[in-house]
């Protein structure tokens, strides 16, 4: 009986971020003793901004689908699909891994987290998901796969640690980045948002920000996100069909017409979704942040909700269009001089370097000014670039652990984590861990 319901909670709440998300407003307007009619406004608008939100991401993520099937073409490489035999032979461990992880996570931010840092992480159930499954990587890595309960209670403490300590890294940076300290950052580039932000500091030029960009006359249409996301993207979906040729452009995108009139429609898409995106997160931060107070003043004193990535976007448009944009081109700089030299053979991962270099890019904006961004997305495509091929070496072929730090999402962060995590489960659990390179 308590298996089931416990199931339950994982499949039907934990891997639901619109409720998770929905929950979390209506404990905190049930804290701050709101009346019923209020609780429900806040539970439908809350879940109502996150629907737009999500829409505008489904539909800028399916153009840069679109995208990597084109890079991949290009460069040769195979389709990256989480190998499913981790699905039908590892499943068993990442839903345990996602309950008690964020459990242990509550209780590690309650009890142990100094007030000043307590963020609970509201990644939602896509990031819960993808942590549970790497950490439950790692974990069957070093224990190997028959030590179920073992595997288990370690990637579920791995992950409560990761929720808890990642808000913490950018803790400072996001405070001067909005100016105040209602919410924090929840993402997998933490990492990134650290070493871009330092070197931007060190290296880039504060005085010159990207967001005081003045674009000649001719170009004024780029003063409009709008606009200015739709061309950029236009100009690098043009140079991929270039490259793929317009044949292989029509075959990607499955149609009979025009492929360059098809490239410039998917550009106004991909715009549309990001203009989506953000008028959906400030709906739903208007329901979230209020809420959340009660839930800081009741059961997490002090506590304030470590959000996803896209909600620093508002923060600085112009570094999200060149952070994306130069991260983008930097990684495929790595591809190329890879392939070149033999060295390794790395894989497309458009939504990730796009998600990643533009928040890292507002971040480090706000430090070093255009050269910070510049700086930024070289640090950025560069860990992503030698991270996957750590990835190949340390994971071998493991459940295609090389794919998972592109397909499942940003890795920055694990990718930084990961050797260090493996090295020390091989110092203290080394008779039982798996040889490098095999699975």
């Amino acid at each position: 009986m308590l298996s089931t319901i416990f199931n339950w909670i994982i499949n039907n709440l934990l891997q639901s971020t619109p409720i998770i998300i929905g929950l979390v407003v209506v404990i905190g307007l049930v804290a701050q003793k709101k009346t019923f009619g209020q609780i429900i406004q806040g539970f439908i608008k809350c879940l109502i901004g996150y629907q737009i939100f999500v829409m505008g991401i489904d539909a800028f993520c399916g153009v840069i689908n679109y995208m990597q099937a084109m890079m991949a073409h290009i460069f040769d490489v195979p389709a990256m699909t989480l190998n499913s035999d981790f699905i039908s032979g590892y499943g068993k461990y990442y839903g345990p891994v996602i309950g008690l992880g964020f459990f242990g996570h509550l209780l590690i931010e309650r009890f142990l987290i100094p007030k000043k840092y307590r963020y609970v992480y509201m990644g939602g159930g896509h990031f819960l998901i993808r942590q549970a499954v790497l950490t439950t990587g790692i974990a069957v890595i070093v224990y190997g796969q028959t030590n179920v309960l073992t595997v288990i209670l370690f990637g579920s403490v791995l992950s409560a640690i990761w929720y808890s300590v990642n808000p913490i890294i950018t803790s400072r940076l996001i405070q001067d980045l909005r100016g105040d300290d209602l919410a924090g950052y929840g993402h997998q580039s933490a990492s990134a948002v650290f070493i871009a932000s330092f070197a931007a500091k060190i290296f880039g030029n504060k005085k010159k920000d990207a967001e005081d960009i003045q674009f000649p006359k001719g170009v004024a249409f780029l003063r409009d996100i709008g606009c200015a996301v739709t061309f950029i993207q236009i100009l690098l979906m043009v140079g991929f069909g270039l490259a793929c040729g317009s044949e292989k452009v029509m075959e990607i995108a499955g149609i009979t017409t025009s492929p360059w009139l098809w490239i410039v429609l998917q550009a106004t898409v991909f715009a549309g979704g990001f203009l989506a995106m953000n008028y959906g997160l400030r709906a739903m931060m208007g329901e979230l942040i209020p809420a959340f107070s009660g839930i800081s003043e009741k059961i997490i004193p002090n506590s304030r909700p470590a959000l996803d990535v896209p909600t620093v976007f508002p923060f600085g448009s112009n570094s999200v269009l060149f952070g994306s944009s130069l991260t983008i081109l930097f990684f495929i700089v790595y591809m190329l001089v890879f392939r070149f030299t033999g060295f390794a053979t790395i894989f497309p991962l458009v939504a990730s370097l796009f998600m990643s270099g533009a928040g890292v890019a507002v971040f480090a904006n706000k430090k070093g000014g255009l050269r910070g961004v510049i700086i930024s997305s070289l640090i950025v495509a560069t860990i992503m670039a030698f991270g996957q091929v750590i990835a190949q070496v340390l994971g071998g072929q493991f459940y295609g652990m090389e794919y998972y730090c592109n397909v499942n999402g940003e890795a920055d962060d694990f990718i930084i984590l990961y050797p260090i995590i493996i090295a020390i489960g091989r110092l203290l659990f080394g008779n039982r861990a798996i040889p490098f390179g095999t699975l």
